[in-house]
């Protein structure tokens, strides 16, 4: 049977959605550990709601510990609406849901991001099932394992969904490029976690390689011009 291209997309998606859904459904309720203990168990701002916008304004309200503590206000509201949702720290289901829903999120993104690049720099290869390779290799590899387990990890796979996202609209949004609406999950994500930053150089080599369709070569021969049409 012969499927099109966005009934196979669709097909290969959820296919992983399940697959990394039953790879991770004995983590639903891990317990804290480490660094969750000082952001989220200790610390007592994520237990009101009305401290979100001080989140904002007060890098201290990110841990109960004085060295650890930094400026991660989008990580933190999350943290703080979770701890709301389950009612306290004696179950931590939502803690858990909400840091896997992003990471599910950012595989659907992923798939398309590859699926474009594929289709623009090879457009006779099997476009769908490389990207669905691709994906599946990423969302499956036990090296995900630590940062969706560990909840306070979150901070991690949260500003990678919003690097990705960004990416995305970007990549495939005339209007989001135009008006450089991409920019708004990249400001969420450094506000989740610094290391949000590296959509600048992710941005340049994507420009470069897939817009400009220059080689590396010749990127570093002509780097002001390339640089310029970002």
């Amino acid at each position: 049977m012969n499927l099109n291209s966005r009934t196979l997309s669709i097909l290969l998606v959820l296919g992983i959605l399940v697959a990394t859904t039953i790879t991770y459904s004995n983590h639903f309720h891990n317990e804290f550990h480490f660094d969750d203990v000082h952001t989220i168990v200790n610390n007592l701002y994520i237990r009101d709601l009305q401290n979100i916008p001080k989140f904002f304004t007060d890098g201290t309200t990110g841990s109960a510990l004085p060295a650890n503590q930094s400026y991660r206000p989008v990580l933190t509201t999350t943290l703080a609406l979770d701890y709301k949702m389950a009612g306290g720290l004696s179950n931590t289901l939502y803690f858990h849901i909400t840091s896997f829903i992003f990471f599910l999120l950012q595989g659907v993104l992923m798939f398309v991001l590859f699926r474009h690049i594929i289709k623009k720099v090879s457009p006779e290869s099997p476009a769908e099932y490389i990207s669905g390779f691709a994906t599946a290799w990423f969302m499956l590899h036990p090296a995900c394992a630590e940062t969706i387990n560990y909840i306070i990890q979150r901070g991690d796979s949260l500003s990678t969904f919003f690097v990705v996202l960004a990416l995305v609209m970007y990549a495939l949004s005339p209007v989001c490029k135009k008006y450089y609406l991409y920019l708004i999950p990249v400001a969420l994500g450094c506000l989740t976690k610094p290391s949000a930053l590296m959509f600048a150089p992710i941005l340049v080599a994507y420009s470069v390689l897939f817009e400009e369709e220059l080689s590396f070569t010749e990127f570093l021969s002509n780097k002001k011009g390339a640089l310029g049409r970002v």
